[in-house]
């Protein structure tokens, strides 16, 4: 990668000069997307658009001189909320005015791909992203779902599917099922919903030896990540085993891993960033507070309880009945998450009153902003001061937790 440039860096400057010189041809948003979705584009979202179109439309990129040399590869960086799936369904209005007529729509759960696939399929749906008739023109495009694909559409065709699924398809044979052999014909563009999940092959240096071949049994995440996401998406679809393609993956994520590897791989691939805290500050979401620390799990999770309680006290205070204070953790893996909760129940089941003397001297701990949405010190100072002036002791909220948080409880 040349000057260690990213592709979102570079597109960027680009889009800024073409703006500056008044030339918004390269990143005019074509009129048969605009006229055949739902809803209007937010800013954030007109700008991924703009940028994706720039990088579409420009022949070539002397800062990575090989990348219109292969098939199309991007990575969408959007918070949670931000609209990701109004993105996917004008990018396959796009690709279709090109020529494309074949997607493949995958996530990592069925259940996200059955909860989906609704609001592109079903016009009665609340959540259905076009407009009741796909024109071109005079004509109606019709848009389906559907298990294999023919190999002359006249609308959208859309196969929906899991990662392991979509492996296990390809490598078993059974009836009236889509081959390896059909989808190197056609010109496919893939959509990878949060496909941050997916990474496993850059994330661990140490990969064992799989047989890439056969089925995907188990609900190992590196069995599935190795086999379904590199070998099958990447090797297999995208590349088409090294022959000439022309197929597309768009990978949409929220998060992106800040492991540095993973940061490397997808330096000339993302092409939007528009994180939580740009989503926040645009003021399109709920109000929440970011905490930045230097503290480990143990300490981060007791921060949490502390939350848990004061918020509890704050509902009976005020005579809020029935308050039940939410907590997520979230945990990179499967694997993760299931040590993660068994540690949280020990945590829980286990904690004393000392557990919690670090926040005595927490201020070393956490970094505070002026940023309205990232006052994690502030509101610790409150729940501690809220603490002290009704003479309340950290004994007093150790059992608070073992009462509301033991593995009996919940």
């Amino acid at each position: 990668m040349a000057n260690d440039k990213t592709l979102f860096e570079v597109i960027e400057n680009r889009k800024a000069v073409y703006l500056e010189d008044g030339d918004d041809e390269k990143c005019r948003l074509p009129e048969f997307v605009e006229r055949n979705l739902k809803y209007p584009f937010f800013e954030w979202q007109k700008s991924a658009l703009e940028n994706f179109l720039i990088f579409d439309r420009i022949p070539k990129l002397k800062d990575f001189p090989d990348i219109k040399n292969r098939p199309t590869h991007l990575l969408f960086n959007m918070a949670t909320g931000a609209g990701k799936t109004m993105m996917m369904a004008a990018l396959i209005l796009y690709y279709f005015e090109k020529g494309y007529r074949h997607f493949l729509f995958f996530v990592n759960q069925k259940n996200i791909v059955d909860k989906t696939g609704n609001n592109f399929i079903d016009p009665t749906h609340a959540k259905f992203l076009f407009t009741e008739k796909i024109l071109q023109g005079d004509q109606v495009i019709p848009i389906r779902k559907v298990e294999t694909f023919s190999q002359y559409s006249d609308g959208i065709e859309i196969k929906f599917t899991s990662i392991q699924k979509l492996h296990n398809d390809i490598h078993a044979v059974r009836e009236n099922q889509i081959t390896l052999a059909d989808l190197h014909k056609l010109n496919l563009v893939m959509l990878g919903d949060e496909a941050h999940h997916l990474n496993a092959q850059t994330k661990s240096k140490k990969q064992g030896e799989l047989e890439l071949e056969k089925e995907i049994n188990g609900t190992s995440d590196a069995e599935i990540e190795r086999k379904g996401w590199e070998h099958t998406v990447l090797e297999l679809l995208l590349n088409k085993k090294g022959n000439p393609s022309q197929n597309v993956l768009l990978e949409f994520t929220a998060t992106l891993p800040e492991n540095a590897d993973v940061q490397q791989k997808y330096a000339d691939k993302i092409i939007t960033k528009f994180g939580l805290k740009e989503f926040l500050q645009k003021g399109y979401t709920k109000e929440i507070n970011l905490v930045s620390s230097t503290l480990d799990k143990k300490e981060r999770v007791l921060h949490a309880l502390l939350f848990a309680w004061y918020r509890h006290q704050i509902a009976l205070k005020y005579g809020i009945a029935n308050f039940k204070p939410v907590m997520l953790f979230r945990s990179k893996t499967i694997d993760e998450s299931k040590s993660d909760y068994l540690a949280f129940l020990n945590w829980a089941e286990n904690v004393q009153a000392d557990d919690f003397s670090f926040l005595t001297t927490f201020s070393t701990s956490l970094n505070d902003s002026d940023n309205a949405n990232e006052q994690g010190k502030t509101r610790t100072e409150q729940a501690l001061k809220f603490m002290r002036e009704n003479g309340f002791e950290f004994a007093h909220l150790a059992n608070w937790v073992k009462q509301k948080l033991s593995k009996n409880i919940m």
